[in-house]
């Protein structure tokens, strides 16, 4: 059955209305039909790399836009358009992995901890899952594209978690969408870490006002910091006039 969603644009972005219980029916349309595609889940950095950068064919061949990150739902509502639940990739890795619906599914998770994913989904009762690992390697190498497909044509997963930050594994899961249309890809960045205990998940009051950000800045500062405070925030801020505009735009 085909799951219909509501999409939204703000300032010419792409974010689609699912809950995780919607998203995980979704990801699941798109495998057993073998329609494929990308998933990706969008946070302020994603969404800022879009607006400043861009990268056309991911805004054109994505094919669903859950929303991971609570200010972009802040944003949206200042819009107009209504309430957006979050679907953190953590969770929707979780929730996807343990759905009944996915047990004669295989599922891949390439990138970090992947081996680690693979052990502990599996202890959990989850043999269909496999870790793939992936060399250490810059946004775009052929090397990224090689070893993911080796792991695809030696797997043939339905539904693959690609977890290595944005904009690399959005780059690589393009590539590799490419050579395999009809499997899932979903960008899941530090999801598999998280979940395998090597990155502690932020106390879920922190997820619930959107404070996680502070949280994972403590855990990898060297990385995070900059582009928390000095790359999100200021672009954040100068969204709030683009999804004030909207609103009024509405009115009209």
């Amino acid at each position: 059955m085909t799951i219909a969603l509501q999409r939204a644009t703000l300032g010419g972005l792409r974010l689609d209305r699912a809950d995780l219980h919607d998203a995980v029916l979704r990801v699941l349309d798109l495998a057993q039909t073998g329609s494929g595609g990308i998933v990706v889940p969008s946070n302020v950095a994603t969404s800022r790399y879009l607006r400043t950068v861009g990268l056309p064919r991911l805004e054109k061949e994505a094919a669903f836009w859950p929303i991971d990150g609570v200010p972009l739902t802040w944003l949206l509502r200042i819009a107009g358009k209504g309430a957006f639940p979050r679907v953190a990739g953590t969770d929707l890795m979780n929730a996807l992995i343990a759905h009944p619906g996915t047990q004669d599914l295989r599922i891949g998770v390439i990138g970090a901890a992947s081996d680690e994913a693979e052990r502990f989904y599996r202890d959990h009762g989850h043999p269909n899952v496999r870790g793939g690992d992936l060399p250490v390697a810059e946004t775009g190498s052929p090397l990224l594209v090689e070893a993911g497909d080796a792991f695809l044509a030696e797997f043939r997963p339905h539904i693959v978690f690609t977890c290595l930050g944005f904009p690399k594994q959005e780059y690589l899961m393009l590539a590799l969408h490419e050579r395999h249309p009809d499997i899932v890809f979903i960008g899941a960045g530090a999801a598999a870490q998280i979940n395998t205990g090597q990155f502690p998940r932020a106390p879920r009051f922190m997820r619930a006002v959107g404070l996680e950000w502070v949280w994972r800045m403590k855990q990898d500062p060297s990385r995070l910091v900059k582009r928390y405070l000095l790359q999100d925030l200021p672009w954040l801020v100068g969204m709030v006039p683009v999804a004030v505009g909207e609103r009024l735009r509405r009115r009209r």
